[in-house]
């Protein structure tokens, strides 16, 4: 080499050097990385930590080594010998640095090459420090709102008298995943995303049995309260029934076809259901109110939903007949205005549709087939271009269609 090209190959070995100096002393400031060195780990977490600590102790026997040859390069620059030159380029481009091999004759090798196997060794280090580090940032807190809920039920036991062990199960769930997050993080790692989906199993069950808790309590300190409250509801699912069957009623002398949907009375067993949590409370069983309080709930919620939806259904039944025989109406009218009214295949067709849709009890599907025959003779008899209104096609197609959203 030139004296111009040693100086700039020092100057570069020297900033290499150095940035890795800078990178060994943040490795050992990195409070992350005290942390996780510091923890009990298990599995798949423990093995890529000890594969980093590897790389640790490398990264600082390949900086020392490679700190000794620039140095050495340092000295030898500063000197006058003329000899120097010649053993710069060979410290500075050949297998210079040697890495210490116990026993057995240490491993030769060149700046350039110490130099990218200390970056990469720092790289491998952060990036398993980074891997624990966004695990546990991931999950510390579902980890934190599991411990939540599992404090909240040992508060609802100590106020209804439930023993402790009654939930041996859920906390024997959460030590494990408890355990599995502080000492083994990226077991729960795939691909680069957290998995969370046990958490999530067990967070519906803490908080199911949260629930059921809460409401054992409520039930205990407002017992009469939540029974009227239930009987109330009740009431109101027998008013709806009641209603909607009295409109089935007018819909089964209307209309024949789609058949009117059944309705059923779920106020019989849901009164029998209330009335059975007397039994609970005189046995003071106030974790099985609770349960039954939620399942009540639900199951007032459930049947008030079906029976609006059958009332629903149902007028709308009453609904397509009113909308049919408008349509025949404007119909006709256009008829008359174009003059078609002497047309005798015209009359033929409004007729037919006429009396279907008038007829007692109607077939909504025979009206509809009708309707549209006499529509498309009315635009093939007067040219003109009809927009389409949907009378024979979407819901109440006749052929391929479904019932209009009427469910039998």
């Amino acid at each position: 080499m030139s004296w111009e090209g040693i100086d700039h190959a020092l100057d570069r070995v020297r900033g290499e050097a150095d940035r890795i100096a800078l990178q060994c002393r943040d490795l050992d400031r990195d409070g992350r990385h005290r942390t996780v060195g510091s923890a009990d780990l298990v599995g798949r977490t423990r093995r890529r930590w000890e594969e980093a600590e590897v790389r640790v102790h490398s990264l600082w026997t390949v900086y020392a080594a490679l700190r000794a040859v620039v140095d050495r390069a340092a000295d030898l620059r500063a000197s006058a010998d003329p000899d120097t030159p010649c053993t710069l380029t060979r410290l500075l481009d050949g297998p210079s640095v040697v890495l210490p091999g116990g026993d057995a004759p240490g491993e030769r090798i060149t700046l350039a090459e110490a130099i990218a196997r200390a970056t990469a060794d720092y790289e491998e280090v952060t990036e398993a420090v980074s891997a624990v580090e966004t695990a546990g940032d991931a999950l510390r807190p579902r980890l934190a709102e599991l411990e939540s809920m599992w404090r909240d039920i040992g508060t609802y036991s100590d106020m209804v008298g439930i023993p402790e062990e009654a939930h041996e199960d859920l906390r024997a769930e959460l030590s494990g995943v408890e355990e599995t997050i502080h000492r083994d993080p990226l077991s729960l790692v795939v691909d680069g995303h957290v998995v969370t989906s046990e958490i999530e199993r067990l967070r519906v069950l803490l908080d199911g049995t949260r629930g059921e808790l809460r409401d054992a309590l409520r039930m205990r300190d407002s017992y009469h309260e939540n029974v009227e409250r239930l009987r109330f509801a009740v009431d109101d699912v027998g008013r709806i029934v009641q209603r909607t069957r009295i409109l089935r009623e007018q819909v089964l002398a209307k209309v024949s076809a789609p058949a009117p949907v059944d309705v059923h009375d779920p106020v019989p067993a849901l009164s029998a259901a209330v009335a059975d949590l007397d039994t609970l409370r005189a046995q003071e069983r106030w974790r099985d109110l609770g349960a039954r309080l939620g399942v009540l709930q639900r199951a007032i919620h459930d049947a008030t939903d079906d029976a609006r939806e059958r009332e629903v259904n149902l007028t709308r039944l009453l609904e397509r007949r009113a909308e049919l025989r408008g349509r025949l109406d404007a119909y006709r009218a256009r008829a008359v205005r174009l003059g078609l009214t002497g047309d005798r295949r015209l009359t033929e067709l409004h007729g037919a549709a006429h009396w279907e849709l008038w007829r007692v009890p109607c077939d909504l599907r025979a009206a509809t087939v009708s309707l549209a025959a006499y529509l498309r003779a009315l635009q093939e008899t007067s040219g003109a271009d009809f927009p389409d209104d949907g009378t024979a096609s979407g819901a109440w197609a006749p052929e391929g269609g479904s019932d209009g959203g009427v469910t039998r």
